[in-house]
């Protein structure tokens, strides 16, 4: 893990992140975490895809999984266990993870709201890209009809939080037979390509997520945001 990162008080800066697997990310998000509970940085905002994973939360009764552990690996699917709320999701390219680290009260959020930001912001994206999207009450994340585009989860560490939102723009959404994606029983998933999305390239989405996360950002957050990408 590079640990040579931008990381400052006063900005909070947007880190392409390219293609991570997971636990090399969990790690790298809780280093920015430490950095940031420890008040020697604002924080960070990462923007990456993940090779294929299945995560569980801690909520076990969502944890619902279809596939074993045995036929996961022989789908080249890694299992991470973790510690934010919900139940089990998947990732995989083609998937765009958002995973904003920041002192919650620090920044001018409380948890709920910071939910809302978080589906805003993937809202607004998708609109951008020409997909409309809505809430469920109950499920957190974001609908396209009857479908689930978007999964949002996170967990508190030290004040600072962790983990965040993952919306399917044209991954293979094959990997979401392996689960009860969210627990939710019946849940169709969808991704932006099979909604009509404009079709642009992951560099070109992760410009339109920044300029997306900028919207509804509170102070003091507001104000070390610039949005760039680096």
């Amino acid at each position: 893990m590079n640990k040579n990162l931008p990381l400052n008080t006063e900005h909070l800066p947007v880190i392409d992140c390219g293609t991570m697997e997971y636990r090399s990310c969990l790690d790298l998000q809780l280093h920015i975490a430490d950095e940031t509970a420890e008040g020697r940085a604002a924080g960070a905002i990462l923007l990456v895809e993940h090779p294929p994973v299945i995560t569980t939360g801690i909520r076990r009764d969502l944890n619902r999984l279809v596939s074993t552990p045995e036929e996961l690996q022989q789908l080249g699917i890694s299992l991470v266990p973790i510690k934010r709320g919900g139940g089990a999701t998947a990732h995989n390219p083609g998937q765009l993870v958002i995973y904003p680290v920041m002192h919650l009260q620090r920044m001018g959020f409380r948890v709920a709201p910071y939910v809302h930001y978080l589906e805003n912001a993937v809202k607004h994206l998708l609109r951008t890209l020409g997909v409309d999207t809505r809430r469920i009450p109950r499920y957190p994340g974001l609908w396209a009809g009857e479908r689930k585009i978007a999964s949002v989860g996170v967990q508190l560490h030290h004040g600072v939080c962790l983990h965040g939102i993952a919306v399917n723009l044209w991954n293979d959404l094959s990997i979401f037979n392996s689960i009860v994606a969210c627990g939710i029983e019946g849940v169709v998933m969808t991704n932006a390509n099979q909604e009509g999305a404009q079709e642009l390239s992951m560099d070109d989405v992760k410009q339109l997520a920044a300029a997306s996360l900028a919207h509804g950002l509170p102070d003091p957050a507001g104000n070390k945001y610039d949005g760039r990408i680096i």
